[in-house]
């Protein structure tokens, strides 16, 4: 195989392996803060949220992200707000796992989406 065939699957491979979480909250229809909550005495729930991010071949057919709003909105229904909001991606053992058993063809990690669901009232 000529050298800039080789340079050009690798640069390829380098490209595909890359991957970012994005997540756009501008459906959900109450506000959402990284912020802390300051105000002393505000009624609120801590909440946490799993969800599995895909990514297909390396990442050369895709990925399967989950929504991040639409699991926000089913979780906290009708509240003031949410604060202290957090979404992490990591690989657990099972991840880790499933990954190596499928040769690599597929990638899965954990999405995890916590904060403070503020109630009405």
């Amino acid at each position: 195989m000529p050298k800039s065939h080789l340079s050009l699957l690798a640069a390829t491979a380098l490209l595909a392996g890359c991957s970012s979480f994005s997540y756009d909250l501008t459906s959900v229809p109450f506000p959402v803060s990284a912020s802390p909550i300051t105000t002393p005495g505000l009624a609120h729930e801590s909440f946490e949220i799993q969800a599995k991010d895909t990514l297909w071949v390396h990442g050369l057919f895709g990925e399967s992200i989950p929504d991040v709003a639409q699991l926000v909105r089913e979780r906290c229904g009708d509240c003031e707000g949410v604060a202290n909001f957090r979404v992490s991606v990591a690989g657990s053992f099972h991840d880790w796992l499933l990954t190596h058993l499928s040769l690599g063809f597929l990638r899965f990690k954990t999405v995890t989406i916590r904060g403070e669901k503020l109630t009405k009232g």
